[in-house]
């Protein structure tokens, strides 16, 4: 049997030092991506394939990422955790997950202190979430995505909400509409609170004011859209359009308003928040603020990995646009 190559013979193969092929194996950020993928494909063509616990026992790394999320089976969610899922596997590092709706907070706590993984990503930060403070405290690399914390020591990236809750704001009102709807949230974190009041901010600007009534705070399912839209679109005079802080809701909505007989967009606009890909379904073809998933898992595992590299780097928030994908639930297209 022959014997297997030695970090010696791969960086012989792929003209490399054997320093740059170890900082291939641990993952190093600071590797050329050519330099990367050529070592890599000799990797590969080698059939080489490292001892994961005599590296994890030599380089103290387990190129393990332990992800945190709720309602992982939420358009949205599930949409970002495939996403990931994706770039972590892309940077030869592998996801465990924790949803954290059914793990108690003394398990979550466990795992934090453990150090079973070399970095935390977190997805669902609130105000009164202990999980950011934990996993800070427990002195593992952590980044913050999709959801932030104001004035948090931690590395962040999250979509421009309130920008893109203001752009829809002020479509509805260059349109005309200045009885609108607003399906909200109680605010239990930035992601709700700026989705809130950019779209606000946006009609104030405009001088139109939401009627009090026309304002319902609801909770997250699907159920509570359907019933938002049913009781804004029963009375004598509805809202002409209805703008919501996630896409799950205003699918509700739109099922809402089928259920009494409300045409959209005829009698009604309706505007969501996330742009899943179920949006652009037919069945839906709903006009929603987009949310860069992509763009964001990407640049929050690149922060991720510098921090593992460097734990003591300042730490950054990064802020991405979310553009208005505009569809047929707020135009007619024939």
């Amino acid at each position: 049997m022959a014997r297997p190559p030695t970090s010696r013979d791969l960086a012989r193969l792929a003209g490399v030092s054997q320093a740059t092929v170890s900082r291939v194996l641990t993952n190093n950020p600071k590797v050329n991506p050519e330099t990367r993928a050529r070592v890599l494909q000799v990797l590969k063509d080698a059939n080489y394939t490292p001892n994961a616990l005599a590296r994890a026992m030599k380089t103290g790394r387990t190129d393990t990422i332990g992800v945190f999320m709720t309602r992982v089976t939420s358009p949205f969610h599930a949409e970002l955790l495939d996403e990931i899922g994706r770039v972590l596997s892309s940077t030869g590092l592998h996801m465990i997950l924790w949803n954290i709706e059914h793990d108690p907070e003394e398990t979550v706590a466990e795992v934090l202190h453990q150090r079973l993984v070399d970095g935390f990503v977190l997805t669902s930060a609130t105000y009164d979430s202990k999980l950011h403070t934990m996993a800070l405290a427990s002195g593992t690399p952590t980044v913050l995505l999709h959801r932030g914390i104001d004035e948090l020591e931690c590395d962040q990236v999250v979509g421009d909400n309130w920008q893109g809750a203001y752009d829809a704001g002020k479509y509805l009102v260059d349109h005309g509409h200045t009885d609108i709807g607003l399906v909200t949230l109680v605010h239990t974190g930035n992601t709700s609170r700026d989705r809130d009041l950019g779209f606000r901010a946006a009609l104030a600007d405009a001088g139109v004011k939401i009627k009090p009534s026309n304002v319902v705070s609801v909770g997250v399912p699907h159920a509570d859209g359907h019933a938002a839209a049913e009781k804004l679109l029963s009375r004598k005079k509805p809202p002409t359009a209805i703008y919501t802080v996630t896409d799950l809701l205003a699918f509700g909505i739109l099922d809402g308003a089928r259920a009494v007989g409300a045409r959209v967009p005829d009698d009604v606009w309706v505007i969501g928040f996330d742009n899943t890909e179920m949006a652009a379904w037919e069945s839906f073809d709903l006009t929603s603020v987009d949310q860069p998933t992509h763009a964001i898992v990407e640049t929050g595992v690149n922060l991720l990995r510098q921090r593992i590299a460097d734990p003591d780097r300042p730490t950054e928030t990064v802020t991405l646009p979310c553009p208005l994908a505009i569809r047929g639930s707020t135009a007619n297209r024939h």
